[in-house]
């Protein structure tokens, strides 16, 4: 993940889909609000408390998929 169109304030990230690999979620932080861009163009919008939990279950879900699920 890396920010994009703003260094400094690092309001704007690109992060990478697999597959395929050629296109990209854009993650902006919006005032108050955090939005996520998906292929091909479907806006979600967060409040960051939504995005915070958005976070925790994603990374739920790494570590889930990561041990091979509720068989191992």
């Amino acid at each position: 993940m890396w920010p994009i169109e703003d260094p400094c304030e690092q309001l704007r990230w690109r992060i990478p889909c697999r597959p395929p690999a050629t296109e990209n979620v854009s993650v902006l932080v919006v005032g108050d609000r955090i939005a996520v861009v998906l292929p091909p163009g479907e806006t979600l919008v967060f409040t960051a408390d939504e995005a915070d939990g958005l976070a925790t279950l994603l990374d739920k879900a790494v570590g889930f998929a990561a041990s091979g699920g509720p068989d191992r």
